[in-house]
């Protein structure tokens, strides 16, 4: 009796070493405390220096050119120019920035760093694993012609606005319109609207009146590629208007179609 006892209390007791086994597995709890995302180092192009207090912005939807409040923002990098953004199992796309003014927010201008290498492309991130992806800042030149036009100090009397719609119609969010001084429009355009709303509409503001060549696109750098919706005023075999010094033209309706040819040998990147 008093071995069947035993063997019975040895029984539950290897019963519940084997329940409280399995439900704390080590890699279950590694999985769920081991965390995801994105790390790194940002230098500065050309000299690999680190570079401290850069910020690395992920966006779910490209829609918005990367512009505007991410989904995800990381910490500022460290002194040796690491960085760290947590972030769930998931596709983005990633840019990386650094403000002269030490803001993580905000459209970058002139003196300020970015990186924008991966803009067009989505980087994976695994559960309970990290992916590697590096940055090296170049210096911002030029003020970022898609987003300076939307600043109120930039606003003046004249330009034109109008929808920016697909080819059935219906209006694109997060494009922007482009207005040329000349007819060459496989270039970095003079100035650029503000981003489309919902309904598709736009309003480029213009530093004086005259002919102006108009265009439209989805993403504000790079050659096109291949199915990316780019458009062209069509209502005017050369694809202008005529703006008048004072005042606004109204209605001006731009249609993108996806870009299905290569890019003429002289159209430079911008």
């Amino acid at each position: 009796m008093k071995s069947s006892r035993i063997t019975t209390c040895l029984i539950i007791l290897a019963l519940t070493l084997v329940t409280a086994s399995c439900g704390t597995s080590p890699s279950a709890m590694s999985s769920d405390s081991a965390g995801s995302g994105i790390k790194g180092r940002i230098v500065a192009k050309g000299t690999g220096e680190p570079v401290a207090g850069a910020h690395v912005y992920a966006y779910v939807d490209p829609g918005k050119n990367l512009i505007g409040v991410a989904d995800h923002v990381s910490k500022g990098s460290s002194e040796d120019g690491s960085y760290t953004i947590e972030l769930p199992a998931g596709e983005y796309y990633i840019v990386s920035r650094k403000r002269e003014s030490g803001a993580n927010y905000g459209p970058i201008v002139t003196g300020d760093l970015y990186d924008h290498r991966y803009e067009h492309e989505t980087i994976r991130v695994q559960a309970g694993k990290y992916t590697q992806l590096d940055f090296s800042l170049v210096d911002l030149s030029e003020p970022m012609f898609f987003q300076v036009f939307t600043e109120p100090q930039r606003k003046t009397t004249t330009g034109f606005s109008g929808n920016i719609v697909d080819e059935k119609g219906v209006p694109v969010q997060g494009a922007f319109a482009t207005a040329y001084s000349d007819n060459n429009m496989k270039r970095l355009p003079d100035f650029a609207s503000t981003l489309s709303d919902d309904d598709g509409e736009y309003t480029l503001y213009l530093p004086e009146g005259g002919k102006w060549y108009v265009g439209a696109r989805t993403h504000a750098r790079g050659v096109p590629k291949l199915g990316e919706p780019v458009g062209r005023y069509e209502r005017t075999e050369d694809h202008s208007i005529e703006v008048p010094t004072e005042g606004f033209v109204e209605g001006v309706v731009i249609t993108l179609k996806p870009f299905t040819s290569e890019p003429p040998a002289d159209y430079v990147p911008y």
